[in-house]
């Protein structure tokens, strides 16, 4: 599953992969271990991540999901390190609020500030579900302050993997996808690391693809001990 997850495979590629190593699955069961197990490795995550900055960039972009498109709001802080993920209908007041109540709940943090575009509806959600933080709304170009680059930037290796994905079948079913998505670049840059492994950002790429593997395994293993 940690391939699917960290790597641009669709489920059949997997399926492939698994086979040559002499496990037989189909591409529906690899799908069906992300629904059940991706969220289960997230929020295991979550309670082992690095602790988060006081500033946070908050965005939306557009994944497919039954053929049309959704929104994909996404937060991050200074070190680059994903907030949290939540996958909605619209692109509204309810949807911001719902991301940054799930963001501050399931992090158990609040910002000293939220940077963000000047869509409206991010004024009130602030103001509301991030109580006492600073809003400033920007953009991606400007002379002085803060920008939208650093999570303009940090939409696109999600993206990227979401491509051989072509889409989701329901909200529901994408949510859970990109929360294991999520978990794996997480796991990747060393904000979510097993103990002993948190490489630094000077190791090699072997190093961390190894350090990878072992958090991943150490998460599951965590899972299999609580059940």
């Amino acid at each position: 599953m940690r391939w699917y997850l960290r790597y641009r495979l669709s489920a059949a590629d997997v399926r492939d992969l698994l086979a040559e190593r002499g496990v037989d699955v189909s591409a529906r069961t690899v799908l069906h271990w992300v629904q059940k197990f991706a969220p289960l490795l997230a929020r295991a995550g979550r309670r082992a991540a690095t602790r988060l900055g006081r500033r946070w960039w908050c965005d939306e972009t557009y994944v497919r999901v039954g053929g049309k498109w959704a929104y994909l709001y996404r937060a991050i802080d200074e070190a680059d390190q994903v907030v949290d993920v939540l996958l909605r209908t619209h692109r509204d007041l309810d949807s911001a609020r719902a991301f940054f109540v799930l963001a501050t709940s399931r992090r158990h943090a609040v910002p000293e500030e939220v940077i963000t575009d000047k869509h409206p509806a991010y004024v009130r959600a602030v103001r509301d579900e991030a109580a006492g933080a600073q809003h400033t709304p920007s953009g991606l170009h400007r002379a002085h302050g803060p920008d939208t680059k650093p999570i303009e930037r940090s939409h696109v290796p999600t993206k990227d993997r979401l491509r051989p994905m072509r889409g989701f079948q329901s909200i529901r079913t994408g949510q859970r996808a990109l929360e294991g998505v999520e978990l794996a670049r997480a796991v990747q840059r060393g904000h979510v690391a097993a103990p002993g492994t948190r490489a630094g950002g000077e190791a090699g790429p072997h190093a961390r693809a190894r350090a990878a593997a072992t958090t991943f395994a150490w998460l599951a293993e965590g899972l299999r001990v609580a059940a």
